[in-house]
């Protein structure tokens, strides 16, 4: 926890937590409801169809008390389940539901062509650097008010 008060020592531009060590933050006073309701601005849920699975349905449920209503959501899900509804109906004021089909044979054809994904392979050593340089060169387009990037050396490629 020392060290992530360190980190947290102001409001952070981008935080990366499950729900229950966010829940462990603000109760031990790591991180301050007031920063959390003034700085938040967006919350991206991956893997919203497990989420709850996992866990964390009591955590969200709690943490909703602390989340700004102009705070947007984005729930990144594989399948649509009554969990992907459930967090839909707790969080979400007006849902757009983007749906990308697996359409045709070829890998190329799964991803519409509005939507563009690239990848570097680096060191785990270089990751920091690559993401300090993307970011610093606006290499990525702003989407929903987010300059986003994800570069992680522990997963795989695909």
């Amino acid at each position: 926890m020392a060290s992530t008060a360190t980190a947290l020592s102001g409001p952070p531009y981008i935080f990366v937590s499950t729900p229950a060590c966010v829940q462990r933050c603000l109760s031990s006073g790591v991180l301050q409801a007031k920063s959390v309701h003034d700085y938040l601005s967006s919350i991206i849920l991956d893997k919203a169809d497990l989420i709850f699975t996992y866990g964390y349905e009591k955590n969200l449920k709690d943490l909703k008390t602390h989340i700004p209503k102009r705070c947007q959501y984005l729930l990144m899900a594989a399948t649509s389940s009554d969990d992907v509804e459930s967090l839909k109906k707790l969080y979400l004021h007006n849902p757009y539901i983007l749906t990308l089909a697996e359409v045709g044979d070829g890998k190329d054809e799964i991803v519409p062509k509005n939507v563009q994904q690239f990848w570097i392979q680096c060191s785990y050593r270089d990751k920091l650097l690559y993401i300090l340089a993307i970011l610093k060169l606006d290499l990525v387009q702003k989407k929903f008010g987010i300059k986003s990037v994800v570069l992680n050396a522990e997963l795989p490629v695909n």
